[in-house]
C-alpha cells in the first residue's frame, strides 16, 4: 500500500466518526422533545449525564480501561466544567429564552469559536484554507437556517449570550481535552467526563424534582430519554473523542456544520418534506467547505501530552 492510501485508510475512520457524532446531536432536538412532552427540561438534562456517566463508567469496567491518574483529575474536572456541566446548563436556559431558529444559528458558531480558541491558544495556525472552508460551510449553514428569520428582538438577548457561552465553552472543551487523549483512552476521558460533568447539572435540577412524578411521564418519554442518552450522548461523545486524538479540534469542529444538513435531510426523508433549491444550494455549500478542510490535509499526529 502506499504512503497515499495508507495516510486515506487512516483519515476515513476519522471523518466517519465525525459524521456519525453529528447525526446523533442532530436527533436531539428530535428525540429530545418526545421526552420532554411529559419530562421537565431539568429533569431531562439531569437523567441524560447521570444514566450516560452509568453507562459509560460500566463499559469502562467492563473493558478494564484504567480510571484517570490523580495529577490529571484536575484537569478533566476542567474539561467536566465546560463540556458538559456549563455546556449544557446554558443551552438548555438559553433555548428556554429564546427561539428554536436562533438557537440552532448560534449553535453554528461552535467551528468560529474553537478555531479562534485554538489558534489563540498557540495549539493550531489559521491557514488560508480553514479560513476558506469556514467560510464556505458558514455560508452554507446560514443559508440553510436562512437569518432573515433570527429574531433580534431584545426580550431575547439573554437567551442568546446564554447560547453564545454554550458555544464558547463547547469550543474550549474541544481544544482543552485534546492533549489528555494521548495518554488515556476516549472512553476513560468520556467517563470521567461526565462523573464530574453530572454534580452541577443535578444540583440545578433539584426543584424540577421537587414536582417530577415518574409515574406521569409516557413510555414514549422514557423510550425517547433512552434513545438521547445512547444515540445523543454516550456515542456522539465517544466518537468525537475518538477522533479528537486524531485531528485538530477545529477539524473536529467543524462538522457541527453537518447538523443542520443531516435535519434537513431527516426532514425529506422522515417527514416527506420537499427539498428546496435553498436546501440544495446550502448542502453544496456546506459540502464544499467540509471537502476543502479535509482533501489533500493530514490529520496530525496524536497531541503532545
Amino acid at each position: 500500500m502506499s504512503v497515499g492510501a495508507a495516510e486515506q485508510s487512516e483519515r476515513w475512520p476519522v471523518h466517519l466518526a465525525l459524521v456519525s457524532a453529528q447525526t446523533g446531536f442532530a436527533l436531539f432536538p428530535i428525540f429530545g422533545k418526545l421526552a420532554l412532552a411529559s419530562m421537565p427540561a431539568f429533569v431531562l438534562a439531569a437523567l441524560r449525564v447521570l444514566l450516560a456517566s452509568a453507562l459509560l463508567d460500566v463499559v469502562r469496567r467492563a473493558g478494564r480501561h484504567p480510571s484517570i491518574a490523580r495529577r490529571d483529575r484536575g484537569a478533566v474536572l476542567l474539561y467536566a466544567l465546560l463540556g458538559v456541566s456549563f455546556n449544557q446548563v446554558l443551552y438548555i436556559l438559553g433555548l428556554s429564552l429564546t427561539t428554536a431558529i436562533n438557537t440552532t444559528i448560534l449553535t453554528a458558531t461552535i467551528p468560529i469559536f474553537t478555531l479562534i480558541c485554538a489558534v489563540a491558544l498557540g495549539h493550531e495556525a489559521m491557514t488560508a484554507r480553514a479560513a476558506g472552508a469556514l467560510v464556505l460551510a458558514g455560508a452554507g449553514a446560514l443559508l440553510l437556517l436562512d437569518l432573515r428569520h433570527f429574531d433580534w428582538h431584545s426580550r431575547f438577548l439573554r437567551g442568546d449570550l446564554l447560547l453564545i457561552g454554550n458555544a464558547v465553552c463547547y469550543s474550549f472543551y474541544l481544544v482543552l481535552s485534546r492533549p489528555i487523549l494521548a495518554r488515556y483512552s476516549a472512553l476513560t476521558v468520556v467517563s470521567r467526563v461526565f462523573l464530574y460533568g453530572a454534580g452541577p447539572i443535578v444540583l440545578v435540577a433539584i426543584p424540577s424534582f421537587a414536582g417530577f412524578a415518574p409515574a406521569r411521564v409516557t413510555p414514549l418519554s422514557w423510550s425517547s430519554l433512552a434513545a438521547v442518552v445512547l444515540f445523543c450522548t454516550v456515542l456522539p461523545y465517544l466518537a468525537i473523542s475518538w477522533a479528537l486524538a486524531r485531528a485538530q479540534a477545529s477539524r473536529v469542529a467543524f462538522y457541527v456544520f453537518l447538523q443542520p444538513l443531516v435535519a434537513s435531510i431527516l426532514a425529506v426523508l422522515v417527514l416527506g418534506e420537499r427539498l428546496s433549491g435553498r436546501t440544495a444550494v446550502a448542502g453544496a455549500l456546506i459540502l464544499a467547505g467540509l471537502a476543502l478542510s479535509i482533501v489533500r490535509g493530514r490529520l496530525p499526529s496524536r497531541p503532545v501530552p
